[in-house]
């Protein structure tokens, strides 16, 4: 095999590994390990619970502000009714009259109901969030010592998967436009295996390591003269045989 064609694959199969590191990495990092789940899962509720308490508060003050300020415009408009009671010169508008004013009444009994309800569900949900609020900051910390360790490995991660990008990107400017450029188009449709390696299955006989197909005697005479890169004639990967 050609010297800058055996460079070029081993730099391409050593650019796949970087890539696949950063891949296994970046799942690694995003999914908390099994052990961990139920602990970050029960926190988790825990302070939604706490949030929804917060919220069910916040949702009876403003409505409970709406309502007293309904009744208060109710009574102005009683109070203006009455006052026009004492105009009034017939009979027919002085029932009308009283009939507006009952009418009124009923609206701000209802709302006054409406306040008296909110007051419970308010004194309720004070003393939840008050429970809450007492336990949370344990469970948090609870929570928080848990995955503390799983934190310090994340960032490790972290730190594993900036320097394995940068080596990617450094092996990158090495290779040929074309080249990459079949890589990067193999590597999306083939799970991020775009090169792979030939085993030998006997003196003469070799396969491709990914689907096993073996190669015809023609295809293994080409990829060991190396003038151009081989592709595996079932999975269309690019060959990579160091000789060995």
């Amino acid at each position: 095999m050609s010297t800058g064609t055996t460079a070029a694959l081993d730099r391409l199969f050593h650019l796949q590994e970087v890539l696949l590191e950063v891949q296994h990495k970046t799942e690694r990092r995003s999914k908390t390990p099994e052990h961990l789940a139920h602990i970050e899962a029960a926190y988790r509720d825990a302070a939604r619970q706490r949030e929804d308490t917060e919220k069910t508060l916040a949702r009876a003050s403003d409505r409970r502000k709406l309502l007293e300020g309904e009744i208060a415009d109710l009574n102005e408009k009683l109070k203006k009714y009455q006052t026009q009671l004492q105009t009034v010169k017939t009979n027919r508008e002085y029932g009308a009259l009283l009939n507006e004013i009952d009418v009124v009444k009923r609206d701000v009994r209802m709302r006054e109901d409406e306040i008296l309800g909110l007051e419970e569900t308010s004194a309720s949900a004070t003393a939840e969030l008050e429970r809450r609020n007492e336990a949370f900051p344990a469970e948090e910390a609870g929570y928080e010592e848990q995955m503390k360790e799983w934190r310090a490995e994340q960032a490790l991660l972290a730190e594993e998967i900036s320097r394995a990008e940068e080596k990617a990107q450094a092996i990158r400017k090495e290779l040929e436009p074309r080249l990459l450029s079949t890589f990067d188009r193999l590597a999306r449709v083939r799970s991020g295996i775009a090169v792979a390696r030939v085993d030998m299955v006997g003196p003469q006989t070799a396969a491709c390591s990914v689907c096993h197909v073996r190669l015809r005697p023609q295809l293994l005479s080409d990829l060991r003269l190396g003038r151009d890169t081989v592709t595996c004639e079932s999975c269309k990967r690019i060959l990579y045989w160091n000789g060995v």
